[in-house]
C-alpha cells in the first residue's frame, strides 16, 4: 500500500492546570442562589492581564445539555451546567481563534494555522483544562511523518501561548471565590497560587488527540497500527480499537489519542454525535487523574508536617493538629465523594472507554494508595491521641508532685515545730533537713511515676 498522505486532520490539544481550590459542593447543594452564575457575573467584571491583540476572554457556563443528548452524563443529574468555561472571544463576542505566529513547517508558514476552539475549563475539585483545536489542511496531504512532526511543533507552542492566560485566568477563579464567598475546603498546607512557580506547575503536560475523517481507514483491519509511533503504546498489544460502532476506530493512549471517522451514516443518533464527545470525555477523565495525582500529594506533604512537629508539641497544640487532621481527612473524602460522583452513565461505549483510560492511566493504583495514605493519617491521629493522653497525664503528674513536695515541706517544718521545745535544731541545719527530705521524697515519686509509666 502506498504511503498514506491524508487532506484534512483536526488536532486536539488539552492540558491540565492546577487551580488548588477545591469547592464544598455540600454546601452548595443546600444554597438557595445559583452559585457558577454569579461566579460567571463576577468573573466577567475582572480582567485578565494575558491576552491576544484584540481578543479577550468571556466566562461562561458549558451547556450539558447537549452531552446528556449523547447518553452521557458528564455531571450528576439535577446540577447546574458542568463547568465554569472562559473561552476567547473577538470584539464581536463571537468565539475566534489565535493565529499561530510562527512558522511550524515547510507545509505550514507564518500565520497560516490558528489554535481554535480555545476554551478554559474549572472543575470544583482544583484543576483546570486548557483546551485548543487546530485544523491542518493541505490538498497534497499530510504524511504520518510530516503529522507528528507538525504536532510536536504545535504543541511546543500550546504551552508558550496559553501557560500565562491559564495563570491570569486561575487568579481571577480565586478572586472571585473569595468576592462571591462560595463555600470551598481551605487547608493551610497548601501553597498561595501566587507563590507557584508557573513553569513548574501550570501546564505540566499534554494530550493530544488527532482526528482522521477518512473512508480508507476502514478498509484496513486495524488501521491504529500505522499510527503506533504517535500513540506511545505501553504494550505491543496495546493498539486496539476501542469503539463498539461500525463507523469510527478510537484508540486511547498515554498522551496520544487517535480517532478515525467516515462519512458514511446510519441515521442513528448515537453513531452521529461529533468527534468532541470523545475529547471531552478525555479531557475530564485528565482532569480528574490530575485531581488524584495533587490530592496524594498534598496528602503525603500532610502526613510528612504532621510526623516531623507532634512530638514536640504541647497540649493545646495537639489538640490544635487533631482538629486540623480531622477537619483535612473530613474534607478529603467528601472531596473523594465528589470525583466517585462524576460518571459516564448510559452510553455502554462510554463507559467502556473511560474504564479503558482508567487502566491505561493506573487510575485505581493512585486511588488505592491515596486510601493507603488517608489510613496512615488515622494511624497517626490515633498516634496524637496517645501523646495528647500522655501530655495530660505528665502535667497532672507534675501538679500531684508539686502540691506532695508542698505537703512534705509543711510536715517537716511542723515536725520541727513539735520537737523544739525538746531538740533545738539550729535554723541552717532545719532547712538542710527539710531540703534533702524533700529532694529524696521527691525523687523516688518521680522515680515510682516513671516505673508506672513503662508498665
Amino acid at each position: 500500500m502506498a504511503e498514506l498522505r491524508f487532506e484534512k486532520v483536526q488536532e486536539y490539544i488539552f492540558a491540565p492546570f492546577n487551580t488548588m481550590v477545591y469547592i464544598d459542593e455540600d454546601q452548595l447543594r443546600f444554597s438557595e442562589k445559583r452559585v457558577r452564575t454569579a461566579l460567571v457575573e463576577q468573573l466577567n467584571s475582572i480582567k485578565p492581564q494575558t491576552c491576544f491583540g484584540n481578543l479577550h476572554v468571556e466566562w461562561c457556563l458549558e451547556n450539558s445539555e447537549d452531552f446528556k443528548l449523547s447518553k452521557g452524563v458528564f455531571t450528576p443529574p439535577g446540577t447546574e451546567n458542568s463547568f465554569i468555561m472562559a473561552r476567547v472571544v473577538n470584539n464581536d463576542c463571537s468565539e475566534s481563534p489565535v493565529p499561530i505566529s510562527e512558522k511550524i513547517s515547510d507545509v505550514f508558514k507564518e500565520e497560516s494555522l490558528c489554535y481554535g476552539h480555545v476554551r478554559f475549563y474549572f472543575q470544583d475539585c482544583g484543576v483546570g483544562t486548557c483546551s485548543v483545536r487546530i485544523d491542518l489542511e493541505d490538498k497534497n496531504g499530510i504524511s504520518i511523518l510530516e503529522l507528528e512532526q507538525i504536532s510536536e511543533a504545535v504543541n511546543s507552542q500550546f504551552k508558550e501561548y496559553f501557560e500565562d492566560l491559564c495563570y491570569d485566568l486561575t487568579i481571577a477563579y480565586r478572586e472571585a471565590i473569595e468576592n462571591i464567598d462560595v463555600p470551598r475546603h481551605q487547608f493551610g498546607m497548601l501553597p498561595d497560587i501566587e507563590e507557584v512557580d508557573k513553569a513548574q506547575h501550570f501546564i505540566p503536560w499534554t494530550h493530544r488527540i488527532y482526528h482522521i475523517p477518512d473512508d480508507r481507514m476502514f478498509e484496513l483491519d486495524n488501521p491504529g497500527e500505522k499510527f503506533r509511533t504517535l500513540l506511545t503504546p505501553s504494550r505491543k498489544m496495546d493498539i486496539e480499537d476501542l469503539s463498539i460502532y461500525d463507523n469510527r476506530w478510537i484508540y486511547f493512549g498515554w498522551g496520544h489519542s487517535i480517532i478515525f471517522t467516515q462519512s458514511k451514516e446510519d441515521g442513528y443518533s448515537q453513531t452521529s454525535r461529533p468527534v468532541y464527545d470523545y475529547v471531552r470525555l478525555v479531557e475530564i477523565a485528565q482532569a480528574n487523574w490530575q485531581f488524584l495525582d495533587i490530592l496524594k500529594d498534598i496528602v503525603t506533604f500532610a502526613i510528612s508536617s504532621f510526623n516531623q512537629h507532634y512530638n514536640v508539641m504541647g497540649f493545646e497544640e495537639l489538640q490544635e493538629a487533631i482538629d486540623e487532621i480531622r477537619l483535612f481527612t473530613n474534607g478529603i473524602d467528601r472531596i473523594l465523594s465528589y470525583y466517585s460522583g462524576v460518571k459516564i452513565t448510559f452510553d455502554t461505549e462510554k463507559r467502556i472507554l473511560l474504564k479503558e483510560l482508567h487502566d491505561r492511566w493506573l487510575t485505581e493504583s493512585m486511588l488505592e494508595n491515596l486510601h493507603a495514605d488517608l489510613e496512615r493519617i488515622e494511624e497517626l491521629l490515633n498516634q496524637l491521641h496517645e501523646r495528647q493522653k500522655e501530655t495530660r497525664e505528665e502535667s497532672l503528674n507534675t501538679i500531684a508532685l508539686l502540691f506532695t513536695i508542698v505537703g512534705i515541706v509543711e510536715i517537716l517544718a511542723l515536725g520541727f515545730d513539735v520537737l523544739s521545745p525538746i531538740v533545738t535544731f539550729h535554723p541552717f541545719i532545719q532547712l538542710i533537713l527539710i531540703a534533702t527530705g524533700t529532694l529524696l521524697i521527691a525523687f523516688i515519686i518521680t522515680l515510682y511515676l516513671r516505673m508506672a509509666g513503662r508498665n
